[in-house]
């Protein structure tokens, strides 16, 4: 059966597509079942036009009681419409177009050519909305052209379509760039087919997208002209994403790459060093619960950064949660989460570290403050991988990859029954200590050279290195306060000094005023017997000179209220005995 003939075809709408032949006989459109071209337009009526063939054009009438369409803007309730001519009808655009045998295949095309007016900015604005679908889903420069030469061949019939960058920007193109021109047309190699290219960037853009047209260059039209310009300007924002997430991923790729490589840096080449270096890297890809050890200021928050960052779960957060620094009346609500009106001060809904960190990780710092209550609770989420916000009783899953740290004896607190024993089993699945500053020979100096490096851009002043006597300073110190007290000691050099390398003078009087180191001596004894003695002494001296105030004496001691509090409740069971 022969296609050619004058059609009435739906431009726009939830029919787009649908059409109806015209013939001498009227052609009923509208809602109802009987119509001839049935619409799915709740604004439009069951019976709402009549359209017949009228010589080379088609005649439209409003049925009776149905509202007018609207013609070059204005209702009518009759018109006479040429080919080409589109009309409105509620939110429905209909136009008039010969399809012929020869071009039934690419009817979409064609309808859109005759498209003038009102219908041509409707179909403007489709295809915007088309091409920014298709480019949604994006992720890189090939998949942006797939999705460009599918939207050409339905919008203009291209043939192909390509993003022009770097080498692929000729000259005339290039100068194209620099006159403003929005399209450039040119004649493809074969005859009848033109190539159009628009800008994808800014006034003097690098990248452009191209369309190859099965028409000769005469027979562009507008329309197709504002499509392309349209299509770059949608490109631009599209590459500039893809291009910026294409850094970031090379970005996290690298860091990864260099994170361990970074870890060995840091550590040093120490034999210990080097075996805690060689652990974090086969647990840096597990999810297995990791029990940081090690005096203050070693690194431990370093290593579980360290952790987080070249594992699978970099993309998400990291949560640090300090257990001794957190009041214990908080610390449950800082670790789970509260709903509103939970407690007394809970005004709002608040998220804990372990709801925070999503599918990240969650590292609680000093584990050993965390009260017995908090350590039942804290038991039970590892166990069944679930907790509820206080003051609600909906499970949350546990998504995130929980590491612990202490600078404490677990095994000697749970012996004393100050922590539970299933938790420290649970948490202690690997334990990983990291050694102290003094165990580590010349990693100190490798520390120090690394550390300078990184502080030397922000002091304002040149410095070049550490003096030879600088370097024996920091060698014979002990460092008790690890990695932490050394990168203070340096900027704290870097403040005062003036000269190009860091003199002796520079750092802190602790450093500099130490005594030459003692050769090892078994027989000497350095400390009391019993350093629990000399603890409760250090104790009732602090609260006799903070005159009975826990908080003030806790201060003086360097260790949080909650410690101090349990050692004193501790030492009153005791009755108080010298131990």
């Amino acid at each position: 059966m022969s296609t050619d003939g004058l059609y009435l075809v739906v431009a726009r709408g939830k029919d787009a597509g649908s059409r109806v032949r015209l013939e001498e006989e009227p052609r009923l459109v509208g809602r109802g079942r009987s119509a001839d071209l049935v619409l799915l337009d709740r604004r439009i009526s069951r019976t709402h036009l009549r359209v017949r063939r009228d010589g080379t054009g088609a005649h439209v009438e409003t049925c009776e009681g149905a509202t007018p369409f609207m013609l070059s803007g204005s209702p009518k309730a009759a018109a006479h419409l040429d080919v080409g001519d589109t009309i409105l009808l509620g939110d429905t655009a209909l136009v008039v177009t010969r399809i012929t045998e020869a071009s039934e295949e690419a009817r979409s095309t064609d309808v859109g050519v005759l498209m003038t007016g009102l219908a041509a900015d409707v179909r403007g604005l489709a295809a915007a909305m088309d091409l920014v679908q298709a480019l949604d889903e994006a992720q890189d420069d090939d998949s942006v052209r797939t999705a460009l030469a599918g939207w050409g061949k339905r919008h203009l019939a291209a043939v192909d379509a390509n993003v022009l960058a770097g080498d692929g920007v000729d000259a005339g193109l290039r100068e194209a760039a620099t006159t403003g021109w929005s399209v450039v047309e040119r004649a493809g190699a074969e005859s009848g087919v033109t190539i159009l290219a628009a800008p994808a960037g800014s006034a003097e853009p690098s990248t452009w997208v191209s369309f190859t047209c099965p028409v000769a260059p005469k027979s562009v039209t507008d329309t197709t002209r504002r499509l392309v310009a349209i299509a770059g300007r949608i490109c631009a924002s599209t590459l500039a994403r893809v291009h910026a997430l294409a850094a970031s991923r090379e970005e996290q790729d690298l860091f990864r790459r260099a994170s361990l490589g970074s870890a060995r840096s840091f550590l040093g080449h120490s034999p210990a060093a080097r075996e805690v270096s060689k652990l974090a890297a086969r647990l840096a890809s597990s999810d297995v619960v990791v029990l940081l050890e090690g005096e203050t200021g070693v690194g431990k928050t370093f290593l579980a950064r360290l952790l987080h960052e070249s594992g699978p779960r970099a993309k998400a957060s990291l949560r640090v949660l300090n257990c001794a620094a957190i009041p214990e009346t908080l610390l449950e609500s800082e670790l789970f989460g509260h709903e509103r009106g939970a407690f007394t001060s809970a005004a709002t809904m608040k998220q804990g570290a372990l709801e925070a960190a999503g599918s990240g990780t969650v590292l609680l710092d000093e584990i050993g403050e965390l009260p017995l209550a908090s350590q039942a609770k804290l038991l039970r989420v590892l166990e069944e991988k679930r907790f509820e916000r206080l003051g609600s009783n909906r499970a949350i899953p546990l998504a995130a990859r929980v590491i612990t740290a202490t600078n404490r004896d677990l095994a000697e607190m749970v012996t004393a029954g100050t922590f539970r024993a299933d938790l420290f089993y649970r948490i202690a699945v690997v334990k990983l200590r990291i050694p102290p500053l003094r165990d580590r020979g010349d990693d100190l100096l490798l520390l120090a050279e690394r550390m300078l490096a990184d502080l030397v851009p922000s002091a304002g002043r040149r410095v070049r290195g550490f003096s030879p006597e600088a370097m024996e300073v920091m060698r014979r110190y002990p460092w008790p306060g690890n990695v932490r007290e050394l990168r203070n000691a340096i900027e704290r050099a870097l403040a005062v000094g003036e000269a190009p390398y860091i003199e002796p003078g520079d750092l802190p009087e602790t450093v500099h005023g130490a005594p030459p180191a003692q050769p090892s001596d078994e027989s000497l004894v350095r400390l009391p017997a019993k350093l629990e003695w000399l603890e409760s002494r250090a104790i009732e001296a602090a609260m006799h000179a903070a005159g009975g105030n826990q908080r003030k004496a806790a201060v003086l001691l360097g260790i949080n209220r909650v410690t101090l509090n349990r050692k004193l409740r501790a030492e009153g069971e005791s009755g108080g005995e010298e131990r």
